[in-house]
């Protein structure tokens, strides 16, 4: 080849590379708000209203969410390995206790898991699904959460999946003051799959790994060596082959997945379903204030965390990548961009949510454990608000985050009083109870609820009413 011929060869490269650097800039310019007159050009932003739905970001959240599409797209989903895609039901003597339990003494729990589960069962299954993992892995999120953003376990699990600090690093959950990853049913649930993936490749078997998940793959991999046996229901007829809790934790499943498939035939039913998560996605460059950009949005607070519940309090700040990332009620990318702008945070500081958490100031004598009594409340969960770790030990002087509760035998007098008096005032009549009354019927009659009149007499919802009894009948004035 002459040198001349190599010459043209590097030149056309050349061009070549300088026409797809320009293609990819002007392609990535798409997404890129351009800066007016009239708004700050100090909150950039990237939203995807117009991006096709159900697609990933870089960081594993979805681009945006719509029911329609997800539901569109199961007609074209491809079964690839039939073992690896379902998990076997076996129903036998325990699975059928744990369906007695939640048609009984549980019944309540589960009302509420189902109640709750239509929230997030398109979400997270498209997630398992993208995976190519089973879809009824979803129902591990209900026995282990109720599908709660909020749950925490005497073991400092938390979130949707019941994550440990240890394990939700290991799946590279953010996990830090004012962040916990654990609690977002996206990023959770992708970084339950990737353990899901991992102890199935382990054990081969859904059973094991659904055991695995609970007590640990160490414990289940000893139980499996020392009783020559990869057989579930073999491992947990051997009193102590596994954990009492981990024994029942697979019957648990099943008889959960065998309800909320089918909760009409075990009697759930007229469960008042919440309406399913849909949203869009934007990118910012500027911490926000999520309270403030709620009320300048014009939408509930409450339901803005619930789409970002991984922020702990009030204030969103940048990820490690020096961006924001949040999740808005679908179509309201527009509003979303002016809400953001206005709502800055100007300190990027933790900034509890309200009723959750107050100050307290350590005093000498003071331990985790101590003040943890005091505030009706664990150690771990101290831990955890504060971003404790292990090691950890308080100091005189020092403010900590404690529940926003005031212990009994803290109350000021001034609290009572106050208390006594407006009770006082509520006052105007009373109620002989009669043979046959009851707290509801008493309720009733008197247009009350019934927690109006158990407060007002200081009676429980089950306490039983002997007739003869003078009982108070709380009044406004």
């Amino acid at each position: 080849m002459s040198r001349l011929t190599v010459k043209v060869i590097a030149r056309l490269c050349l061009i070549a590379l300088i026409f797809l650097i320009n293609l990819l800039t002007t392609g990535c310019a798409l997404y890129q708000k351009p800066n007016s007159s009239n708004k700050s050009s100090d909150q950039s932003y990237s939203d995807t209203a117009n991006r096709p739905a159900n697609e990933y970001t870089q960081d594993g959240d979805l681009e945006k969410f719509r029911l329609s599409q997800t539901q569109a797209g199961l007609k074209n989903t491809e079964i690839g390995d039939q073992e690896l895609e379902t998990i076997p039901t076996e129903i036998n003597e325990s699975v059928e206790m744990w369906i007695r339990y939640f048609q009984g003494r549980g019944r309540e729990h589960m009302e509420r898991y189902l109640a709750r589960s239509t929230r997030y069962e398109a979400l997270m299954k498209k997630v398992l699904r993208d995976n190519k993992l089973p879809e009824d892995l979803f129902y591990i999120a209900l026995i282990e959460s109720g599908f709660s953003s909020r749950a925490f376990s005497h073991a400092s699990a938390v979130g949707y999946w019941q994550f440990i600090r240890g394990t939700g690093k290991r799946y590279k959950l953010q996990i830090n003051k004012m962040v916990d990853e654990r609690r977002d049913p996206v990023l959770a649930t992708q970084a339950a799959a990737e353990y899901f993936k991992d102890l199935y490749g382990i054990f081969n078997s859904w059973y094991l790994s659904m055991a695995a998940y609970n007590v640990g793959e160490g414990r289940v991999l000893r139980a499996v060596r020392k009783y020559k046996t990869k057989d579930f229901w073999e491992l947990a007829r051997h009193r102590k082959a596994l954990p009492s809790e981990t024994d029942n934790y697979v019957p648990k499943f099943i008889a959960a997945k065998l309800i909320a498939k089918n909760p009409d035939k075990y009697g759930f039913e007229g469960i008042d379903y919440m309406t399913p998560i849909e949203f869009d996605h934007m990118t910012f460059n500027q911490p926000v204030n999520l309270r403030q950009m709620a009320d300048k949005m014009n939408i509930n607070y409450e339901d803005f965390k619930d789409l970002n519940p991984k922020f702990k309090g009030e204030v969103a700040p940048l990820d490690s990548d020096s961006k924001l990332s949040l999740r808005i009620p679908a179509g309201t990318s527009e509003i979303a961009m002016n809400a953001a702008q206005s709502s800055i945070a100007s300190v990027v500081d933790f900034v509890p949510d309200q009723k959750d958490t107050q100050e307290y100031k350590v005093r000498r004598g003071d331990s985790l454990a101590s003040v943890a009594r005091k505030y009706r409340t664990s150690v771990a969960f101290l831990r955890e608000i504060n971003d404790f770790s292990r090691k950890k030990r308080i100091k005189v002087g020092q403010t900590i985050l404690v529940p926003d509760r005031t212990p009994l035998k803290d109350r000021s007098q001034t609290a009572d009083r106050k208390k006594k008096e407006k009770n006082e005032k509520k006052i105007s009549d009373f109620y002989i109870v009669k043979k046959g009354d009851s707290l509801a019927s008493i309720a009733e009659k008197f247009n009350l609820s019934v927690h109006e009149l158990s407060r007002a007499n200081n009676l429980k919802r089950k306490s039983k009413l002997r007739a003869g009894v003078r009982l108070v009948i709380p009044k406004e004035i």
